[in-house]
């Protein structure tokens, strides 16, 4: 008989706090939830299970254990620079791979979200030609829409930009209504994620997002980079 994945407690404590195990384990079992682990289910367990669901396919260990280099910090600085976003660094080396800029919004969201790195895409919005029809398609692929919309609707407030109009209204229409993190690594303490629940931004909270983000922030970026 194939083993119970849930059963393998030390994956789960890989991915999951203890206060999400023993969520995930009543959900499973159909037992009533409090408040509290019903805004777990919503903003950490079920954004963290689609993305198991969604990356299962692509066989990801597999190909990073195969290739020799991927995408690094170091590159990350180096696009943020050729599209228009210098940094200051100390030891940065100026060199790195380069990828599109579409690309660069994505591995930030994904991989890299680091405040300042976040601070910046609606800066590269605003000052970069885009595909946004290739960003909308990785933004679905990642179950990123949300967090693009918001990012999306900031560069608007910043300066209006009638190329970014048809796909924010799209993204307003079609977000998904679970929370989802933007900015925060998901290992993050149960009683912070509440924390989130409690005190992030209006505009956030219209994108169905959690995190420390506020339109003073990105103004603050708007002053220097634009």
């Amino acid at each position: 008989m194939p083993e119970n994945p849930l059963s393998n407690q030390e994956s789960l404590r890989l991915l999951f706090g203890d206060r999400e195990i023993e969520t995930l384990m009543k959900k499973r079992a159909g037992k009533s939830l409090t408040q509290t682990e019903r805004n777990y289910l919503s903003a950490s367990i079920r954004p963290k299970l689609r993305a198991i669901q969604a990356l299962a396919p692509l066989r990801l260990l597999s190909e990073i254990n195969n290739k020799k280099q991927g995408i690094s910090r170091s590159d990350i600085i180096f696009n943020l620079s050729r599209f228009g976003y210098e940094l200051i660094i100390p030891y940065a080396s100026g060199k790195g791979r380069k990828i599109s800029l579409e690309e660069l919004i994505v591995h930030i969201l994904l991989s890299f979200p680091e405040a300042r790195f976040i601070e910046a895409i609606p800066i590269l919005l605003l000052k970069n030609k885009i595909d946004l029809f290739s960003l909308l398609e990785m933004a679905t692929r990642w179950n990123l829409k949300n967090q693009l919309g918001f990012l999306l609707e900031i560069a608007f407030t910043l300066k209006k930009k009638k190329e970014l109009e048809n796909i924010l209204e799209y993204l307003r229409r079609t977000k998904e209504k679970e929370p989802h993190l933007l900015g925060e690594n998901l290992n993050l303490g149960e009683e912070y994620k509440e924390f989130l629940v409690q005190s992030s931004s209006p505009r956030m909270i219209s994108w169905n997002l959690l995190g420390r983000f506020f339109d003073e922030d990105f103004k603050a970026a708007a002053r220097t980079y634009l």
